[in-house]
């Protein structure tokens, strides 16, 4: 193979490569999106969620003996003067809340 065909293979494999994490990367806002408003509707209309936070890459987790990959982050609320904080675990390829917890 040429010197030619072999960076056309670089940048061919490189673009793909790219494409490849651009795509993980818009669907992992997403999913942190819908789970976040999953999370609001859990604590309920009570509570005013003035924050949250969700780690930039999924995560291999292990919820009540069970390895998955997740989406881990966290809100904080405000309830009449009182700041919570709640840290929750998403299951990555089903979008369910697999943990949520008051941190204290």
């Amino acid at each position: 193979m040429s010197k030619k065909g072999i960076g056309s293979l670089i940048v061919a494999g490189t673009v793909l490569a790219a494409g490849a994490a651009a795509t993980v990367l818009v669907k992992h806002h997403l999913d942190s999106e819908k789970i976040i408003d999953k999370v609001k509707s859990v604590l309920g209309e009570d509570s005013k969620v003035i924050g949250s936070w969700v780690e930039p890459f999924y995560q291999r987790v292990d919820v009540n003996g069970r390895a998955t990959w997740g989406i881990v982050g966290g809100v904080t609320t405000m309830d009449d003067f009182d700041v919570a904080q709640y840290h929750f675990i998403a299951d990555a390829l089903t979008g369910e809340l697999l943990n949520i917890k008051k941190v204290q």
